[in-house]
């Protein structure tokens, strides 16, 4: 996995070359300051040396100068290259996810793969760039001091090394338990994240139902259990310093102690003795950076697992690899025998559904809740395929169509109205570059959308919030079926707009739906069976097959479901 992380700086090799000369500057740097200790010592501070006085200062500022400018040139581009790398990941995993069909979010929550896009990338982030820099500026200074620690003392080198097999176990130890911490971490993370959205989506029903505590509580379990995880990590983390410290203690004391008694015994200088040591300080330093690397890592490869299962999920709506060319839809829709269903283990949606719709064609499907009429449109758009059976347009299987042709012939107005946090222009015009000013106000005055839409602070450049959340739920429904008005799409799907609204707003809304299905091939999803009457033909839906289908006084005459539905809901009447 960490192999696969490192494939994204491919791209970026030359600006990595030169943060890796750097970085091997800079470590020649650390390990000639070393060095220049022992002719400081011994020949620079010795009496009748005074030549050495002048130079080795001298050499020492160059050193300095040298190494600083090898970190700014090290430690920027591998920031650049840090970011750059998060940048592609995040934009793959954006689009991975909006490729995604409509199946892949039935079973995934809006937070959790939040979480995905922004905590985890940024754990990832620092595996790539942070500990990539660490491990090789580290283990350059290593190789360099190595080679100064030897060559000042080779006996005096080996002694010290004689703990270094016990650093490798810490390492590997706490990489492991590090890891295990972070993906629980991240994974109760993005539950949180979950959770906020749920609650700040669903905010007025949290409060009317008094639920403010319970929501607490939720999310105060979450936290908890983030904290453990954290602590977990923390954990880790502490207890690799002493240990690296404790074992470094050991080779130190025993230079010193072997150092000691060469010295006295005339086989080494004072000089030699103080480079060495200085040497193998500076040493233990890049190899606790280097613990502390692993550790970085670790959290990286764990936040990537995550990362790399959404974009590992298989795409269920593949595109065509040689899309056939579409023509404006012209002859009839058609569902030839489809099924469907969600999970491998699910009751099928749809069975053997068989539909056409022909061009101008007013169809309306019924149907009690989850009898599959959502599913069925879905399917045309292709937001689905179906697991047998095809759908067609004009003869041509949809899945061998370029979905963005496909959907360019669709115009989709759902219940639930979606608007996005833009001006009331945009909001119109989504999807479309170079806007027509006049053909989006005949829309919005089409849709009754335009005189309100006037009365806006700023008109039609007036920002309407998350969700449209300033406008009411007629003036939002409105602005929906223009934005499908200004399309001028030849083929409407329409969920029920009316069923939430009051008196006034779904008198102004039909009006609006009546002049938007003129001319167009129409699928209604019906709620209301009173604003379905006129329809040319009433499809009925009852377990995900078609169990009757005919025009609205024909349907009431031969009984059965839709009749049943019908007196269901004018009982009253």
């Amino acid at each position: 996995m960490y192999r696969r992380l490192l494939g994204y700086l491919r791209p970026y090799r030359g600006r990595l070359l030169v943060a890796i000369v750097c970085m091997v500057v800079m470590s020649a740097c650390v390990a000639g300051l070393a060095w220049l200790l022992q002719p400081a010592l011994d020949e620079a501070l010795a009496p009748g040396h005074h030549r050495y006085i002048y130079l080795i200062p001298i050499g020492v500022i160059l050193l300095y100068i040298v190494k600083g400018t090898a970190y700014y040139g090290q430690t920027y581009l591998m920031g650049w290259v840090g970011q750059r790398v998060i940048h592609d990941l995040r934009n793959q995993l954006y689009q991975q996810i909006t490729r995604q069909s409509l199946a892949f979010f039935s079973h995934r929550k809006t937070g959790e793969l939040m979480a995905r896009i922004s905590a985890d990338t940024l754990l990832v982030q620092g595996a790539v760039s942070t500990a990539v820099t660490s491990l090789m500026r580290d283990a350059v200074s290593a190789l360099f001091l190595l080679g100064v620690v030897f060559y000042q003392d080779w006996l005096l080198a080996t002694i010290a090394f004689t703990v270094f097999p016990l650093v490798v176990y810490p390492i590997v130890r706490f990489g492991r338990k590090m890891r295990s911490a972070t993906f629980d971490g991240q994974e109760t993370l993005g539950a949180m994240s979950a959770l906020i959205e749920e609650t700040i989506s669903g905010i007025r029903v949290v409060k009317a139902f008094a639920m403010e505590a319970y929501e607490n509580s939720r999310f105060q379990r979450l936290t908890d259990e983030f904290f453990r995880c954290q602590m977990r990590v923390m954990r880790v983390q502490a207890l690799s310093f002493p240990i690296m410290e404790l074992l470094a203690g050991f080779g130190i004391a025993g230079v010193l102690f072997y150092g000691g008694v060469r010295i006295s015994s005339g086989a080494t200088t004072p000089g030699s003795l103080m480079s060495f040591l200085a040497a193998l300080i500076m040493l233990y330093e890049p190899v606790k950076r280097l613990a502390n690397a692993n550790n970085v890592i670790q959290q990286g490869i764990a936040a990537a697992g995550r990362v790399f299962a959404v974009m590992d999920a298989p795409i269920a709506v593949e595109e065509p690899a040689d899309p056939l060319p579409m023509a404006s839809f012209h002859d009839a829709i058609e569902v030839d025998r489809v099924s469907l269903h969600y999970g491998d283990g699910d009751r099928p949606v749809l069975s053997e559904v068989s539909l056409t719709v022909k061009r101008g064609e007013v169809v309306a499907l019924v149907g009690r809740s989850g009898a599959g009429k959502s599913s069925l449109v879905n399917l045309i758009p292709r937001f689905m395929d179906p697991v047998a059976g095809a759908v067609k347009i004009d003869g041509v299987d949809v899945r061998r169509l370029a979905s963005g042709e496909l959907r360019q012939q669709i115009a989709l107005v759902t219940q639930e109205v979606i608007l996005f946090n833009d001006t009331v222009r945009n909001n119109l015009a989504y999807g479309f570059e170079n806007v027509d000013e006049a053909r989006l106000h005949a829309a919005a005055k089409a849709a009754n959308a335009h005189d309100f839409i006037m009365r806006l602070p700023d008109g039609y450049d007036t920002l309407i919030g998350e969700r449209g959340v300033i406008l009411s739920g007629g003036q939002r429904q409105r602005l929906s079926l223009a934005r499908a008005l200004f399309k001028d799409a030849p083929i409407l799907i329409l969920d029920e707009a009316t069923s939430a609204l009051d008196s006034e707003s779904e008198r102004l809304v039909q009006q609006a739906i009546d002049r938007l299905m003129e001319g167009r091939t129409t699928i209604v999803i019906a709620h209301r069976l009173s604003t379905i009457r006129h329809a040319d033909r009433i499809v009925v839906l009852d377990h995900g097959r078609i169990v009757q289908q005919g025009r609205h006084a024909a349907l009431l005459q031969e009984g059965g479901l839709y009749r049943e539905l019908y007196d269901l809901q004018f009982a009253e009447q």
